[in-house]
């Protein structure tokens, strides 16, 4: 995500943060309207936002949950940040803001895109692309952030192809592609599609691991 104010801009309300998190319900309240313009533009610029296409409601459905969460009048959507900056002392009230946004945004993102059925335990493509497109790995491979379901795709086994052993990258390859996976198994010469569907469910899980990390 880019940061769009200044360093000075945001650190500078770190009094404002501390007190919030004291308690100070008027604290909370000055905070939010200061962060609002700067959550608008953070939020508006984040590369995160792509798979849902360019649209203000997304950047203020965004804006709204962080300020449900960090303009709480008791305080208690601040209350972690005075921990965290003892545990960072090199780090500023902006450096915590970015990544509690960051995060505001990812969640927004996998909540609209869907979640895995619930009712099996299948995995879902839609949802394994869209977290490994939202994914921080992306930044630290220094790849552009992929525009399409297709690019993707290709990115994420691209990394796959690193990271998995190659039985777990041939069925992953072949369910990402659509295939079933009674497909998968005649193609892997499986025992059965069970044989086929553990294979993809280890490969997901496993990649997941690799690019949560």
């Amino acid at each position: 995500m880019t940061r769009v104010a200044a360093r000075t801009d945001v650190a500078r309300y770190e009094p404002l943060a501390i007190r919030g998190a004291a308690g100070d319900g008027a604290a909370c309240k000055e905070l939010v309207e200061r962060l609002w313009p700067v959550w608008v533009k953070t939020v508006a610029a984040s590369r995160s936002l792509a798979p849902l296409g360019a649209s203000e409601d997304h950047v203020h459905n965004v804006v709204a949950k962080l300020v449900e969460k960090i303009g709480r009048a008791d305080g208690r959507g601040l209350r972690l940040y005075p921990a965290w900056r003892e545990r960072n002392p090199g780090k500023t009230f902006e450096d915590w803001i970015h990544i509690v946004t960051t995060n505001a945004v990812r969640d927004y993102v996998r909540a609209q895109i869907g979640e895995i059925d619930a009712g099996t335990r299948e995995p879902s493509r839609k949802r394994l692309l869209n977290d490994f497109a939202t994914s921080p790995l992306l930044d630290q491979l220094g790849v552009r952030p992929p525009i399409t379901a297709a690019q993707t795709a290709r990115q994420l086994l691209e990394y796959a192809r690193t990271e998995l052993p190659a039985d777990q990258l041939q069925a992953l390859a072949l369910w990402i592609e659509g295939h079933a996976f009674e497909d998968i198994q005649a193609e892997l010469r499986l025992e059965d599609a069970e044989a086929a569907r553990k294979r993809v469910r280890a490969a997901v899980a496993a990649i997941r691991r690799k690019f949560g990390a």
